[in-house]
């Protein structure tokens, strides 16, 4: 089976001075199957949940409504804890 590959668009603030983010650069995650890419994207962007104006989004409009429609599935809710903390430890 052929591995998917997906483009991703990062952004990130240009200076701390200024809030505003822009486009960076082009990435790409490589997946066998859409929900491998879903939580390769939800990673990402998770580690960079403390870095202010950095995220990733997917380059096409057709794998962003993929990707929240899985954020609403089952399959999500019963990983997303695990996808959160990734295995720390949570008291």
């Amino acid at each position: 089976m052929k591995n998917l590959n997906v483009k991703l668009d990062y952004y990130d603030q240009e200076s701390y001075l200024d809030p505003r983010s822009v486009f960076k650069r082009h990435e790409f995650i490589e997946g066998e199957n859409d929900i491998e890419i879903f939580e390769k994207f939800y990673k990402l962007n998770n580690r960079l949940r403390y870095c202010n104006g950095a995220y990733y989004v997917f380059n096409e409009s057709e794998w962003s409504d993929k990707y929240w429609e899985w954020i609403k599935s089952e399959d999500y809710k019963k990983k997303s804890f695990e996808l959160y903390y990734g295995g720390g430890v949570v008291d």
